[in-house]
């Protein structure tokens, strides 16, 4: 990782300004999921003896991942130097092999790993989270999962009446037995519930109140659980889960697949381009996953060029795309480059159920329509949707617009940039490496023209 934390610090001295362009062309190497990273590492930092996982994300996300399976007394080690292959020996209950004192464990701005690892955290004696991004992850609810965790047993000393960062939590006397948690705000409690519930004596009862937000990420939870050897009965609504106690997460060989979030990135890209000779060729996105296909149903009710074969998806430009209406809940990390991309279809496109991005590194309701505005978009934000009236002929630019410490918001103004007759310089670009390091470089081999300004 020494690289890439290289490459964030440079690019936190900088803009990045990204000049107008009509063709992108190539065959770039879409990141891993980082949704399966966190849940395999996890489910081998959680087993006896030795897993792989092989490709693994690598981002600032992964760095806090790491830190945060070591701090539960996993072994990590890469396999090669090309970092494809990572060893772990698992601690099979977390705090054995580590201090018996206080832990305290850096969380960086990743959200869904902090959440995950709360659960399994108060099964040491004593841990802090802490975060150096006050005004990101810092701001980031956790009410809710700190007082079902409190209702099981443990100490729980949240920042705020919504239990913000730091955190400290206390083992004290842990039990099993039924819980409530709301699925209102963050699939991310329930899925942090659902691994620590084979390692209690008792097991967990899981009700779910509110509603639940996310539900492909919880279906990704309990098909990791599944392949880690885990029983877990639970109804069609996924409101009711039932996990004996007692059981051993097993070890293994896992293989992570590309990452849909950031292929939707690159795909929002391409479609908006004006010229028909634009053209990606995307690999590693497995069929059948479920946010992978409503992504896709999504661009295609978009009227945007898609094909796929077998892991391959053919991305072409230069077609003229459609407004539309999207339940954004089902791909809710998607939504700011979908946003961006139908800011240059033709008519109105409506996204709603998407409250939850209130909630995630920024605002990404208000704040992206305050950049996208600022842009030329034409775009309102709701409550609980953003209503974008399409500008086929493009939008002005010309102006500095801010990403809000979220590589989403990054991407997303980055693909407005390129339809834009002005282009767009872009500030807090470092934070695209929480997700896709690589990807301003990605864009520059495809055709894009991106250029440093120095900070003054």
């Amino acid at each position: 990782m020494q690289e890439e934390t290289q490459h964030t610090t440079a690019l936190a001295e900088q803009k990045l300004y990204i000049a107008p362009t009509s063709l992108l062309l190539g065959e770039p190497d879409v990141p891993s999921s980082k949704y399966f990273t966190l849940r395999y590492l996890l489910a081998a930092s959680l087993a006896e003896g030795e897993s792989r996982l092989l490709f693994p994300a690598k981002s600032d996300d992964s760095d806090a991942l790491f830190r945060g399976c070591r701090a539960l007394g996993a072994e990590l080690s890469w396999e090669d130097d090309q970092q494809h292959v990572l060893r772990v020996r698992g601690v099979g209950r977390p705090g054995r092999g580590v201090q018996a004192g206080p832990v305290r464990i850096d969380a960086g701005n990743a959200g869904a790993v902090l959440r995950l690892l709360l659960g399994l955290a108060v099964l040491l004696p004593e841990v802090t989270f802490t975060t150096e991004y006050p005004l990101s992850l810092g701001k980031r609810p956790n009410r809710e999962l700190l007082e079902a965790l409190s209702s099981l047993g443990a100490e729980c000393e949240g920042t705020g009446p919504e239990g913000c960062l730091p955190i400290t939590l206390r083992r004290a006397q842990l039990r099993g037995g039924a819980v409530t948690i709301s699925g209102a705000r963050s699939s991310q409690y329930l899925s942090s519930l659902l691994f620590l519930a084979p390692l209690l004596a008792e097991g967990l009862e899981i009700t779910v109140v509110d509603g639940l937000k996310s539900q492909p990420l919880v279906r990704a939870t309990l098909t990791v659980l599944h392949e880690a050897g885990i029983e877990v009965t639970y109804d069609d609504s996924l409101l009711h889960f039932v996990i004996p106690g007692g059981q051993q997460y097993r070890a293994q060989e896992y293989v992570v697949p590309g990452d849909y979030p950031s292929a939707a990135a690159l795909i929002a890209a391409c479609v908006s381009c004006n010229d028909p000779g634009s053209r990606l060729l995307l690999s590693r996105l497995h069929p059948g996953e479920e946010i992978g296909e409503d992504l896709l149903a999504a661009f295609h009710a978009m009227h945007a060029d898609l094909t796929r074969e077998g892991e391959m998806i053919t991305v072409r430009g230069g077609r003229r795309l459609r407004g539309f209406e999207l339940d954004g809940d089902k791909v809710i990390d998607c939504i700011p480059v979908l946003v961006a991309a139908a800011c240059f279809a033709e008519g109105e496109s409506v996204f709603y159920n998407i409250e939850s991005l209130h909630y995630k590194e920024s605002d990404r309701i208000n704040d992206l329509c305050a950049e996208l505005r600022r842009a030329g978009c034409a775009v309102s934000p709701g409550q609980d949707t953003i209503i974008v009236k399409g500008r086929p002929q493009g939008v002005e630019g010309g102006v500095e617009v801010d990403g809000h410490h979220d590589h989403r918001l990054l991407m997303a103004l980055a693909i407005v940039a390129l339809r834009s007759h002005r282009g767009l310089t872009l500030t807090g670009v470092e934070h695209i490496a929480k997700s896709y390091p690589d990807f301003f470089a990605v864009l520059r081999t495809l055709g894009a023209e991106i250029r440093v300004i120095a900070r003054e």
